[in-house]
């Protein structure tokens, strides 16, 4: 096996030395065409050769001082080869039976192989929600920096058997390897696949289709014939792959895409080996460095719909400021308020955010502004008082707000804002449209695209600082008064 090297990671992150002491942290994802192969007869069987040589290679890893984390795809594959069907069911329930019946029998294949080299493992079933949530979301970061303390290897699916919104999802494991990385600040994230590299086009119906070794900007790509999976039993493709190497790089994250039956090919991108496979080079987001484990909560956030901004609004968000209503052009997907939406500006995403309004609001108040109609119902909540006494009042404003993303708990009173304003000199000078127009606050954008966050660093090398000046939200605010009565 090569020699699994070393590569400088992105950053090293404080909050990670006292789980990691000084070893990278590496997440791997495995899909279900790299666990599953067929025998000579066509029927369906384990594939004991990739599976014996990721985890040699998990183990050189380990030697070396740094943690692994395993992503893995397969229940429902080893369910129908457990139960012996001949292909992966349609319809949800069967879906879930299978989920259900190869579990056990995966993660039973795992611990027999991962004992011979002395490793131990541990599962977790995970579903979005405990993304979504953030309490839920620390949670999952604080088990598995536990088991990385330990030395345990953390074996990670998501809970196909009851997720029933989730199962029929396409590729949602790819998408999960990249949310997990976000959430433990990875050094790096390997996608298993069927080929050596990206290429310029489908090398398997294209024969001029090159390989790309670097990508320096996901966005930019534009490569036909990326959506099919090659396995019966697989749900991903190549384009999801794309997706989760788009939120790893903007959270810090070296991305390598490999060929999972060459697992060794991990150790020569970690080296810094391009013939290791495709490498999507770390970006950090200024948003991120700005919001520390809030940006990551964001970039690791399901996307439930796109909204398309204009030119103003991208130069908004780029300069750290609220995103106004009057820059939305267009709204699609479902979401529903403080759910995450990719925000798109001339056709790509730069960013994703937290919306405050629903799309069915959102798209209701366009077409009213598009027939010159008033009254633009977007269902906001006037923060403006709050958010100008918080300004000066941190400790009134925290003792009323109990710290939720979705919405102050309690209001301040006009009177008490105007005493406390008249104690410390405050002048009623704000009025409540501009804070009725802000569709999604400044702390809770997160840029995603290289232009972006370029133009970003333009925005504040002017300003001779290494973090713009954001607007501030009510959850900000809260943020902000908290590490202020801990410090």
């Amino acid at each position: 096996m090569a020699d699994v090297g070393r590569m400088q990671p992105a950053k090293s992150p404080p909050r990670r030395a006292n789980v990691t002491k000084g070893g990278q942290i590496h997440v791997i994802k495995v899909g279900t065409s790299t666990l599953l192969t067929n025998d000579e007869n066509g029927a369906q069987q384990a594939n004991l050769s990739n599976i014996a040589r990721l985890i040699e290679v998990i183990a050189a890893l380990r030697k070396k001082g740094d943690h692994v984390i395993l992503v893995s795809s397969g229940a429902v594959g080893m369910g129908c080869l457990k139960l012996g069907l001949k292909e992966r069911p349609k319809n949800l329930g069967g879906k879930q039976a299978m989920a259900a019946a190869g579990q056990s029998r995966l993660m039973r294949l795992y611990e027999d192989l991962f004992r011979v080299v002395n490793l131990q493992v541990a599962q977790l079933l995970i579903v979005r929600e405990d993304f979504s949530d953030k309490l839920r979301f620390r949670a999952v970061r604080s088990t598995i920096d536990e088991l990385i303390r330990l030395g345990v290897v953390p074996i990670i699916n998501e809970n196909d058997s009851l997720a029933a919104p989730h199962l029929s999802n396409f590729g949602d494991n790819d998408t999960m390897a990249a949310m997990t990385a976000a959430l433990v600040e990875a050094d790096w994230l390997f996608l298993a696949t069927d080929v050596h590299f990206l290429y310029t086009a489908n090398p398997k119906t294209d024969p001029s289709a090159k390989p790309i070794y670097v990508v320096k900007d996901v966005a930019s790509l534009q490569i036909g014939g990326l959506e099919a999976s090659s396995s019966q039993w697989g749900t991903g493709g190549m384009a999801t792959k794309l997706i989760a190497a788009s939120i790893a790089v903007c959270a810090g994250v070296h991305c390598g895409l490999v060929n999972g039956a060459e697992p060794e090919r991990i150790g020569q991108l970690i080296a810094g080996n391009r013939e290791g496979g495709t490498h999507f080079e770390a970006r950090l987001s200024p948003d991120v460095i700005g919001e520390g484990m809030h940006g990551r909560w964001i970039l690791a956030l399901p996307l439930a719909g796109r909204v398309s901004i204009g030119p103003a609004g991208y130069n908004s968000i780029v300069k750290g400021h609220n995103l106004l209503f009057r820059d939305v052009l267009t709204a699609s997907g479902n979401f529903e308020p403080d759910q995450s939406v990719a925000l798109v500006s001339d056709g790509k995403e730069v960013a994703r955010a937290l919306f405050r309004s629903s799309c069915a609001s959102v798209t209701d108040a366009l077409r009213k502004r598009a027939d010159a109609q008033p009254g633009d119902k977007l269902g906001l909540k006037d923060f403006t008082s709050e958010l100008r006494a918080a300004g000066v009042f941190l400790d009134a404003y925290r003792s009323w707000r109990q710290g939720s993303h979705r919405g102050a708990k309690g209001e301040m009173t006009g009177e008490k804002i105007k005493q406390l304003g008249e104690q410390q000199g405050i002048e009623e000078n704000e009025s409540s449209s501009s804070v009725l127009e802000v569709v999604a606050w400044a702390s809770d954008i997160v840029l995603t695209s290289v232009g972006a966050m370029n133009e970003a660093e333009k925005v504040m090398s002017s300003t001779h600082s290494n973090k713009r000046g954001r607007s501030a939200s009510p959850d900000a605010l809260e943020r902000k008064s908290s590490k202020v009565n801990t410090a």
